[in-house]
């Protein structure tokens, strides 16, 4: 014990402090009284996922009823972040043991990634102290302090990209890739594009050497993500669908309003039902209060408003979402010490972009045997996600907050020659 203490004593200091900032931020949202029964039912998407997962732990059943029948509105919501509060609530169903449940299964996460970071690249203390920084990034420590299933979804993701970094080449595949992948996109789908694009990567390196392993991963990664839209299609025999929002956020990115309103603090909050209108008298009158066929109108009014449009405005629209995706600015206020110190956090991660664009013009050929290559095709991955996911949609500050740990990792990672030699001398002297 004396030993390990000895050895790792700046290291324990670090995540000793860490853990008090994130209970600081903790105890104020407590303070604010944001934990009581009152208003944590009474908040909007995170009231959601908690009547879900505690309606799962009750009755057995992805419904928001407070019963044991299904319901098309709760498939509003992706099943993973639901069925993981579930398993809180078989714990306790105090909403303020419930958060603190959340904070300790992610920082256990965290703590368990960290290891994994530490042992790939052969780190000791105090050499690891840059990468303690991923434990309070601003945007990730926003939202792990609510029920939202953002902050779940950036550790989802940030274990993916160690794990795909730590591929060589004469260890190409993990059975872990898949299957973070699929479930990356059932806590929230907002990733899928991302996830489709590093998830080709990894099927294509392998493709020559391990044919076998790429047919086989490439089932379970399908297997785990239909296993849904199927239960979906079958529980409600009404069209396959990964969740009952997409009519909606598909009518939020593509209205009349978009390319002069939109913005990246509250673009999600869109009437969804501008594009009605576009939608036969028909199909209206017979939705019948179904959420599925009020989504699938949304969808058919959003696709008759796209065809009634010219090119012109089609790409104004997309632009429009694109530059406001990458704006590291709140392009509304958003007051707060958090959002604040997320904007220079932000400017970092848009160094990182700028950084491949660099890569790229070395015509150097790719390296699985490179961290820094491999976290290229990661930052590069969240590049093409977003640009697709900006125009099919739309993103924002929330929405982005999922690769935030995962940017910062691969930011950290490819500058790390140049933050070693800044922090070298710090290290020498709190070395034992």
């Amino acid at each position: 014990m004396k030993v390990l203490l000895k050895e790792y004593w700046f290291i324990i200091v670090v995540l000793s402090i860490v853990i008090v900032i994130k209970s600081y931020y903790l105890n104020m949202a407590f303070q604010q009284g944001a934990f009581t029964n009152e208003k944590a039912y009474n908040s909007g998407d995170a009231t959601h996922y908690l009547k879900i997962g505690k309606n799962i732990a009750d009755f057995h059943v992805y419904s928001d009823s407070n019963s044991n029948i299904p319901s098309e509105s709760a498939t509003w919501r992706p099943p993973f972040w639901p069925f993981t509060l579930s398993i809180l609530f078989n714990l306790t169903s105090h909403v303020g043991k419930l958060i603190v449940l959340k904070f300790l299964l992610e920082l256990s996460l965290l703590l368990f990634t960290m290891f994994k970071i530490t042992k790939h690249l052969s780190l000791k203390a105090p050499y690891i102290f840059h990468f303690l920084i991923i434990f309070i990034e601003p945007q990730y420590l926003k939202y792990s302090i609510t029920f939202l299933s953002e902050s779940f979804t950036a550790i989802l993701i940030l274990i993916l990209v160690v794990y795909f970094i730590k591929l060589r080449q004469n260890k190409r595949h993990h059975f872990l890739i898949p299957t973070l992948s699929a479930l990356v996109i059932l806590t929230h789908p907002v990733s899928i594009f991302f996830i489709l694009t590093i998830f080709v990567i990894y099927l294509l390196f392998n493709l020559k050497t391990n044919l076998k392993i790429t047919i086989l991963h490439g089932l379970i990664f399908s297997l785990i993500v239909l296993v849904w839209p199927i239960r979906n299609y079958l529980t409600f025999n009404h069209n396959i669908y990964l969740t009952a929002s997409q009519g909606a956020t598909f009518s939020k990115g593509w209205n009349e309003k978009v390319a002069i309103e939109f913005d990246n603090v509250d673009g999600d909050l869109a009437n969804e039902d501008m594009n009605l209108k576009y939608v036969d008298s028909i199909l209206i009158n017979n939705l019948n209060g179904s959420t599925l066929k009020l989504s699938e109108a949304h969808t058919i009014g959003t696709k008759n408003f796209i065809n009634q449009i010219n090119l012109g405005e089609k790409l104004k629209i997309i632009l429009t979402k694109v530059k406001s995706n990458f704006n590291p600015f709140p392009e509304k206020p958003k007051p707060g010490t958090l959002e604040s110190i997320a904007i220079f956090f932000r400017f970092l991660y848009l160094i990182v972009l700028i950084q491949i664009v660099f890569r790229i013009f070395q015509k150097r050929k790719i390296s699985f045997d490179s961290n820094s290559d491999k976290a290229y095709l990661v930052i590069l991955s969240i590049f093409i996600g977003q640009i697709l996911m900006s125009s099919y949609i739309y993103t924002g500050l929330r929405f982005n907050s999922i690769y935030s740990l995962a940017i910062l990792f691969c930011f950290l990672i490819i500058n790390s020659k140049i933050i070693n030699t800044i922090l070298n001398p710090l290290y020498k002297r709190l070395e034992i």
